[in-house]
């Protein structure tokens, strides 16, 4: 390593030595600095392995991405540590995780010393790391002469999370909670054919754009809109169309802040290959839940989940609702979520 370091440095002298003869000053200065360190550390992709068990006993495992943006990690420049101070999930992939390190202005290069021998690779935020073991991130100068190590650790639970839904009945005055919209709103225009959104409360409006024709939106659908990692949010509409005789309709819509009109919703279409698409159903109202997922409840009661954003939809013993009625539903964006049962009684119950 020694002398791959002199080696770097030596280039790097005769690169300063030409460029000086190339000027046309006599008075050109290299400046060398030696503040080195890891400004910024976050996690960019975890997967997880999620274990569900249907109503039926079988037994499954489906793949779903962690949202990253909800566990910060700490750098503590004094010990030299970077950290998680909350803890990933129990089922998260620790052998293949891909993280954003970025160093000061004046640093050089970072390396990542290898978890069973001292040989080092150069950093990038395209290859993924093994986190079962603490990792040491090194950033070296702009000469390469000198580094600063840091301990990385990224800390998981030791035992997976419930992943049933817990039920409790609330006592009477219990609020129902307004569902986040990642700041949208939609509803269907004044003719029923097509679809308009506000971001002011209904005080200004955009007419909104489909790729299919608008005999295929459902007839009473309902919205849901979440932000996803990457800064866009991600709408979603279902409900039962008279297009379809079996199937729900489902319509989804990628948006950019600074052009919301740029996209247009799309037709989620039925394929034959799609063992897992929504039933059509008496009504269904639409929950962003936890990691990316959204739930589709049915009136009926029968709770339905997709975690592919809306493309496949799956029930599990772990997702029962405790009432067969349902007059509306709501979600605080973190997991939790109320059911208002039917209007005879005006019971709501809490769900983590």
């Amino acid at each position: 390593m020694k002398k791959k370091l002199y080696t770097i440095a030596v280039l790097l002298a005769l690169a300063i030595g030409v460029s000086s003869c190339l000027g046309n000053s006599d008075d050109t200065e290299v400046t060398i600095y030696d503040d080195t360190a890891i400004s910024t550390f976050s996690l960019s992709a975890v997967n997880r392995y999620i274990h569900t068990t249907s109503s039926s006993g079988g037994d499954s495992v489906y793949l779903q991405k962690l949202t990253v943006s909800s566990y910060p990690f700490t750098i503590d420049q004094y010990q030299r540590k970077i950290y998680n101070t909350d803890s990933l999930p129990a089922d998260c992939d620790l052998k293949h995780i891909l993280v954003t390190a970025t160093a000061t202005a004046y640093s050089g290069s970072i390396a990542v010393k290898s978890a069973s021998s001292d040989s080092l690779r150069s950093y990038s935020n395209a290859d993924s790391l093994d986190f079962t073991t603490v990792r040491e991130f090194r950033v070296y100068n702009n000469s390469g002469e000198k580094y600063r190590a840091y301990q990385v650790q990224v800390n998981v639970k030791t035992q997976a999370e419930s992943t049933t839904l817990v039920w409790k009945q609330m006592p009477a005055g219990t609020t129902m909670p307004t569902t986040p919209m990642a700041g949208w709103e939609f509803a269907y225009n004044e003719a029923g054919t097509g679809l308009v959104a506000s971001q002011d409360h209904w005080a200004t409006s955009i007419n909104e754009t489909l790729d299919e024709d608008s005999s295929l939106l459902p007839a009473n659908g309902s919205f849901a809109c979440w932000q996803l990692d990457n800064g866009l949010c991600y709408a979603l509409l279902v409900g039962d169309s008279d297009a379809q005789d079996t199937y729900a309709a489902v319509w989804r819509k990628l948006i950019d802040n600074d052009y919301p009109t740029s996209t247009s919703w799309v037709y989620i279409p039925i394929t034959s290959n799609n063992a897992y698409c929504l039933p059509k159903g008496q009504h269904y109202f639409l929950l962003p839940y936890t990691d990316g997922s959204v739930l589709a409840i049915n009136s009926n009661g029968v709770i339905y989940q997709s975690c592919d954003q809306g493309i496949t939809w799956k029930t599990s013993s772990a997702m029962q609702s405790p009432v067969s009625s349902i007059a509306g539903a709501a979600t605080d964006g973190n997991g939790g979520i109320w059911l208002l049962e039917s209007a005879e009684t005006g019971t709501i119950w809490y769900g983590k």
